[in-house]
């Protein structure tokens, strides 16, 4: 209670010193007419501050001029160098700021939008309008676009032969971006050829490049894979190189070595199958066969051939041993003479034959060693 009786006399003694010591213009004047005199005088200092400009620039990636926005219901427009700006007071109000064209296509170009930067809310950076932008230092938004160009491919064989578009089903691409497409075999294919790359809280344009994944011709790639690349900003008609070969087919005798066969089987990559008249000299080439793995087979009259399997890579020829009704007699002969001249040899010939076809390496290995003897 003492101490709080002496805080108040020192509050008092202070308050009168004031009082007493005030300049004479408030002389004479209680304390709450000082007062108000007092705010009088210090109003006009405070509402002497005003508010300062602030910018905002906005600018798109790539530099594109006489793109339209709207900054809170106001239009603006980008210059040459692909930029507009917007300045008012500095506040503290959300503004909004909107992209009016998403798309466009200008000099053989089209353009897509794609993001934003800079735009302070990273669950807008995809939308078309950003909202919440503030108004209190200055500060750049950064709209990016992809950027399209129309690529017509011309198509040929490794031997600068013409490639027919309708025997391609589809063409598959890959970007430097990891980003695959598809290219259509005839006509025009609009492909990205610049996106804009998100690094640093900077957005940037890249250009793309792409490599050939395959180039489909009944069911199996006739490219190289990755080998072929283009730049379709640089190359809108790229030439792009399938491989082809020529196959041979043909089938012989497996005992005497003649040709056999009326006709053959042929199963192409991706499963059909072609009939191909081998004609009377029992053989027949098929030219233009896109590489890849394929199965031959041939049909002999009264003869058994089986199938073969293998990858066309080169010009190459399939000569399958055809076992014929013909063979078959003169190896069962053989055999039937064999067996019926081994009681007309002696104890000692019948034994080594019977070892021999008992256990072959054996008996060779010792009649070498009998030999050296």
């Amino acid at each position: 209670m003492v101490r709080l009786t002496r805080v108040l006399s020192v509050i008092a003694a202070v308050t009168l010193g004031g009082v007493a010591a005030a300049p004479p213009a408030f002389a004479g004047l209680s304390a709450g007419a000082g007062l108000t005199q007092l705010a009088a005088v210090i109003s006009p200092v405070r509402g002497s501050v005003q508010p300062w400009p602030i910018t905002i620039t906005v600018r798109t990636v790539p530099s594109l001029p006489g793109i339209r926005f709207v900054f809170d219901g106001t239009p603006i427009v980008t210059g040459r160098q692909g930029s507009a700006s917007v300045t008012e007071q500095h506040n503290f109000s959300a503004h909004t700021l909107t992209l009016a064209d998403t798309k466009l296509s200008a000099s053989g170009r089209r353009y897509t939008f794609v993001r934003w930067a800079g735009q302070r809310d990273p669950d807008q950076a995809f939308r078309p309008t950003v909202q919440g932008l503030p108004m209190r230092a200055d500060y750049t938004v950064t709209a990016s676009f992809a950027v399209m160009c129309p690529v017509s491919p011309r198509l040929a064989q490794q031997d600068g032969a013409a490639l027919a578009a309708n025997r391609v089903a589809q063409i598959n691409l890959r970007n430097n971006l990891g980003q695959p497409a598809r290219l259509s075999p005839s006509g025009t294919t609009w492909l990205p050829c610049a996106w804009p790359v998100y690094r640093g809280s900077l957005l940037a344009s890249t250009d793309l490049q792409y490599s050939v994944e395959s180039m489909l011709v009944s069911g199996t790639n006739t490219v190289h894979v990755g080998v072929e690349r283009f730049k379709p900003g640089r190359t809108p008609d790229p030439r792009l190189t399938g491989y082809f070969y020529a196959l041979t087919i043909t089938a012989h005798d497996a005992l005497f070595g003649s040709a056999v066969g009326s006709y053959a089987l042929l199963t192409m990559p991706d499963g059909t199958v072609r009939r191909v008249p081998l004609g009377p000299r029992h053989v027949a080439t098929v030219s233009n066969l896109p590489q890849g793995n394929y199965q031959v087979q041939i049909k002999a009259r009264g003869a058994s051939v089986s199938a073969q399997t293998f990858r066309l890579s080169k010009d190459q020829t399939a000569n399958l041993a055809a076992v014929t009704r013909g063979d078959i007699a003169v190896v069962g002969g053989a055999l039937l003479a064999g067996l019926v001249g081994i009681p007309l040899l002696s104890r000692t010939r019948r034994r080594h034959i019977f070892a021999f076809l008992r256990h072959p390496a054996r008996s060779r290995r010792r009649a070498a060693t009998e030999g050296a003897g």
